[in-house]
């Protein structure tokens, strides 16, 4: 490690685990990125807390200097159940300010746990009331996405009072404010010296993070669902749903009312997805001369406020390293990213697999254009470079040198 930063990637399916190791003039310093799965790649994910375990020091010396949780889905989060973390040292766990005692930061996990809750409950019985195996996978398939944001306590439990010594560990919520109320763009700490964070999100404009859609040519998903101006569709039983000559309803109707509302619960589902997806941290690591960056799950709102702030968009024209947003989702990545901003012979990784519910996930006009710009590499795939990737047992590794 002393002459380069470690890029490790954990083969932990669909989710992300990353551990980065820098050189510092008192040794390996690490931060790891998450640790969780919805489904399994290689090795099962109590096989890969035991591998990463190993990996920072074995059962007895574990040592992380920096955890980060981009943000509470379970294919994040869900690694951090394990009993092991109590035995691990950990210096500062970082997550979205969303997670913090703020009155509003409180008020959006409160209402986003109890739409989830709700909506779980609905599609459970609506995929055990199905007509048809069809309707059954549909309404099985939106709670994939309920599913990620509940049960994921005992792993926010370890996150924000958990590991070795946790009375001593440092929990920052980003980005941070200083004493007069102002938002604080980066981050330095002891613990990673010479290191500078530089927060690019999540906003502290809830219109940020609920606006999840890239508009129309800003992605490479051909199909996307808003227009130009951004989405633009009514709220759901505004004043234009309204019915102004009330008559009795007809069997028909009533079979055409529960279609739509069964339809409209799963587009609730898929739109709570993205609104904690919304919450992520989108971090971007300076250490001398080399950029890395993290976005986690970050969806269109993140994006489109990070491009149009001068500060951060030349910030991203300097990065060698990037994280693959969203698992190489349409909804992170935007075509100005790749096209016009980020610079040839960049490493790219993605955390992914292939999913039935997600057949657009990685989308494979996203990650042809990343490899056209540099080196890029699927979790679930074997690396076409070795002189860049190097593949271990459920892992894989690039080496960013100094």
């Amino acid at each position: 490690m002393k002459n380069g930063i470690s890029v490790r990637m954990y083969d932990v399916g669909f989710g992300d685990c990353f551990l980065v190791t820098i050189p510092t003039s008192n040794g390996d310093r690490r931060i790891l990125f998450d640790c969780g799965s919805v489904a399994k790649g290689r090795k099962d994910m109590d096989t890969v807390v035991d591998t990463l375990i190993r990996d920072v020091g074995g059962p007895d010396e574990a040592r992380i200097d920096v955890v980060v949780c981009t943000h509470r889905h379970k294919d994040h989060v869900a690694g951090f159940s394990r009993k092991e973390w109590a035995n691990v040292d950990v210096g500062e766990v970082w997550m979205p300010w969303t997670e913090s005692d703020e009155p509003e930061a409180i008020r959006i996990r409160e209402a986003q746990a109890r739409l989830a809750l709700s909506l779980d409950a609905h599609l459970q019985r609506q995929a055990a009331l199905a007509a048809t195996p069809a309707d059954r996978e549909r309404y099985e398939s939106a709670r994939e996405f309920t599913l990620n944001a509940t049960g994921n306590e005992t792993a926010m439990e370890t996150l924000h009072e958990g590991f070795k010594g946790r009375t001593d560990i440092l929990r920052r919520f980003l980005p941070e404010k200083d004493k007069d109320g102002k938002i604080l763009d980066t981050l330095k700490t002891d613990l990673l010296p010479g290191v500078t964070i530089h927060v690019f999100g999540p906003s502290r404009d809830e219109r940020a993070i609920r606006d999840m859609d890239p508009p129309a040519g800003k992605t490479y998903m051909q199909f996307a669902v808003s227009t130009e101006e951004g989405s633009n569709a009514p709220d759901p039983f505004s004043r234009d749903w309204w019915v102004r000559n009330h008559k009795t309803v007809s069997e028909t109707d009533k079979v055409h009312i529960a279609r739509f509302s069964d339809g409209f619960s799963t587009v609730v589902a898929g739109s709570l997805d993205s609104a904690v997806n919304g919450t992520s941290l989108m971090l971007l690591l300076q250490f001398r001369d080399k950029y890395l960056f993290f976005p986690g799950d970050s969806q269109w709102g993140t994006w489109n406020a990070a491009m149009e702030n001068n500060k951060f968009y030349e910030l991203m024209k300097r990065v060698q390293f990037y994280k693959v947003g969203h698992h190489g989702s349409h909804n992170a990545t935007p075509i100005q990213f790749v096209e016009k901003t980020i610079r040839n012979q960049i490493v790219c990784m993605a955390s992914t697999r292939s999913m039935k519910n997600w057949p657009h996930i990685p989308l494979t006009k996203l990650m042809d254009n990343l490899a056209k710009r540099g080196a890029v590499v699927r979790s679930d795939q074997p690396p076409a470079r070795s002189d860049v990737f190097l593949v271990g047992d459920g892992i894989i590794d690039t080496f960013i040198p100094l």
